[in-house]
């Protein structure tokens, strides 16, 4: 199916985790994720010079970081122990934020292998318990090639 043009809403957009490799992904929906965010940025180097009195920059090493709650549940919850595993091994696995699903025609979003280095748990009085997870990518391999963070788009 491919997408319509009109505004992304966020209750329609898509956190997955990959259970299988780069090129052949396995994808599973994060479903009890809540709040999700990729945030994309860049270092900055700095390019100044006497030919001007301007201060100027020039974008350098481009950064990700992807951060969303998670509703745990007791119980068997495969998603989050998989998540744990990866935390506690210090295990890459690639994640995908998409805006819609992984399936559909068009649908994009950040695409990479991440380490977690966050898993903070609250558990507020009224409110359900709650990790927050903090992903950054990580160095990873497969077949000998580095697999770089990219802009995915379903084709």
């Amino acid at each position: 199916m491919t997408l319509v043009a009109a505004p992304v809403v966020g209750k329609d957009c898509k956190l997955y985790l990959n259970g299988g490799t780069h090129a052949t992904p396995t994808w599973t929906e994060i479903t009890k994720a809540i709040n999700v965010s990729a945030n994309l940025g860049k270092g900055e180097a700095d390019v100044s010079s006497r030919e001007t009195s301007w201060k100027l920059a020039k974008g350098a090493l481009k950064e990700l970081e992807i951060s969303f709650t998670y509703r745990h549940k007791a119980g068997a919850d495969t998603v989050f122990d998989a998540l744990l595993a990866a935390y506690l091994a210090d295990t890459a696995v690639e994640f995908a934020v998409m805006d819609a699903a992984i399936t559909e025609s068009g649908a994009q979003g950040p695409r990479a292998f991440c380490e977690i280095f966050a898993m903070n748990l609250t558990q507020e009085l009224e409110n359900s318990a709650e990790y927050e997870f903090t992903l950054k990518p990580t160095y990873h391999e497969e077949s000998g090639s580095l697999i770089e963070p990219e802009w995915y788009e379903v084709t």
